[in-house]
């Protein structure tokens, strides 16, 4: 009876503000305007009313928690027209009055599109970080979650570690959940199943679905071990995912079959989480492809553009595939685009996949393919054949070595960053049958990086890592 008589009084003082409303809006009012306008509150179920209590809250009161709430109104429509600039205005204002979650709300509203505006993953990881760098505690989360992903910055699992720790101190179950994750796989952290137990656990035993998921699984996810070769015992998988720069392909040479397999990395590159099977069926006319993609036992049809670099834009081609994270245990991808680089009948390359659900890419992939009806060791030279690298890792000369079962007219040598930059080219000119050795000298600063020989019609390609100080 006495919360049914508290209602009337806050019903009754809605319409008293709007015959006087010089006096400041109560709390109690602006939590009671909240309530209806979620639809908590079945006395008064006039969500105008409670928006004009909001809006003299915020505009007139300053008051930084109506002025966050209205940006959710302007973001979300409710009872006033969708209007994104407004809602950005709105939470940005309440940020800068000190309510920090409102830096949440404005980077989820980048993040997933929210309010009429289009995706943006550097503004959402501008307002995650103006949120974290003010305390609050989501907002850690949010910046580590997109640190740990690359989603808007550089992929960075450290940080992204510092920040889900900021949060375990608070018992926050996303950072529990994550940290757990980054203990388990050995991601910015030395790998430590006791200290991932823990975390993960404490987080199972505060209701975290995730949390609980993963404890029944019974490996890490970089617990792929098969690193080596593929197709034929031709094909080798790079240990780290190379991303390779798009080169310019013969739209009519590019037509055809191709066998192969699909290389899942982590998000940092650095780890294989898995290898498929797959087979590529191209047909390119006027630089426009129509092509089938089969995975595993999963057959699906695409369409893409072919840029004059070698890059695939695809317009059409969603493939349902098995997702570790997700509460199904599979997900459905968006083909987005692809870097693809074609030499002595072999794709190479890398492809991204948008997940539908999440709103976001998909890990980075690898894609290591031949076409078919030829023959892998007459392409890529013997089976057995590998490029050498030594020291490796270097830290200013590296040799490079290599076996060659015919005379070629010409060769070279490049040597490209992760990003797929060629940052060194040499000349070998003329080579004749057998072993060849040469000494390389590239000014280039510590880090990963890509070799690749090309030898007539032999091609070869390892990861060599230059490190200052070795010797």
């Amino acid at each position: 009876m006495v919360r049914h008589l508290m209602r009337i009084m806050l019903t009754v003082s809605f319409t008293i503000l709007f015959i006087n409303n010089v006096s400041a809006v109560s709390k109690d009012s602006i939590r009671y305007a909240v309530r209806v306008i979620k639809g908590l509150e079945t006395l008064d179920k006039d969500k105008e009313s409670a928006v004009r209590i909001l809006q003299q809250a915020a505009y007139k009161d300053s008051n930084a928690y109506a002025m966050n709430c209205l940006g959710v109104v302007y973001m979300k429509g409710i009872s006033v027209k969708q209007d994104s600039s407004e809602a950005i205005k709105c939470f940005g204002a309440a940020g800068d009055l000190g309510y920090s979650m409102s830096y949440h709300n404005l980077g989820m509203m980048y993040k997933y599109a929210k309010g009429g505006v289009r995706q943006d993953f550097t503004k959402a990881f501008k307002y995650f970080q103006k949120g974290a760098d003010a305390g609050n505690i989501m907002a850690c989360y949010d910046m580590g979650y997109m640190l740990f992903k690359g989603l808007g910055c550089k992929q960075n699992y450290q940080k992204a570690v510092e920040l889900f720790d900021i949060g375990v101190a608070k018992d926050h179950t996303p950072c529990l959940y994550m940290l757990g994750i980054c203990y388990r796989n050995g991601y910015g952290v030395v790998q430590d199943t006791a200290r991932a137990s823990y975390l993960l656990n404490r987080a199972a035993m505060l209701n975290y679905g995730p949390a609980m998921e993963e404890l029944n699984r019974d490996m890490p996810e970089n617990s792929w071990n098969e690193l080596g070769v593929t197709v034929g015992d031709a094909l080798e998988i790079p240990a780290a995912m190379p991303q390779i720069t798009p080169m310019e392909v013969d739209a009519n040479s590019l037509s055809g079959s191709y066998y192969g397999c699909l290389v899942v990395y982590d998000w940092s590159g650095n780890h294989i989480i898995k290898e498929k099977p797959l087979m590529v069926e191209l047909n390119v006319k006027n630089k426009k492809i129509n092509g089938t993609w089969c995975e595993g036992k999963d057959t699906v049809a695409f369409q893409a553009k072919l840029s004059d670099n070698g890059k695939l834009l695809f317009n059409k081609g969603a493939i349902k595939t098995s997702a570790r994270y997700s509460k199904s245990g599979s997900e459905l991808f968006r083909f987005k685009n692809a870097d693809v680089c074609l030499e002595n009948n072999s794709l190479l390359g890398s492809i991204r996949f948008y997940s539908v659900s999440h709103k976001e890419p998909e890990r980075p992939m690898y894609i290591c393919l031949h076409k078919k009806n030829t023959n892998v060791a007459d392409s890529l030279g013997n089976g057995n054949v590998k490029l050498r690298a030594y020291p490796n890792p270097f830290s200013g000369q590296i040799t490079i070595g290599f076996d060659l079962p015919e005379n070629v007219s010409s060769a070279r040598v490049g040597l490209y960053s992760q990003t797929g930059m060629n940052l060194y080219l040499a000349e070998l000119g003329m080579l004749e049958t057998g072993k060849h050795s040469f000494n390389l000298q590239p000014q280039v600063p510590d880090g990963l990086y890509v070799i690749r020989v090309t030898a007539g019609k032999y091609s070869y390609q390892t990861i060599v890592i230059k490190k200052t100080g070795i010797i």
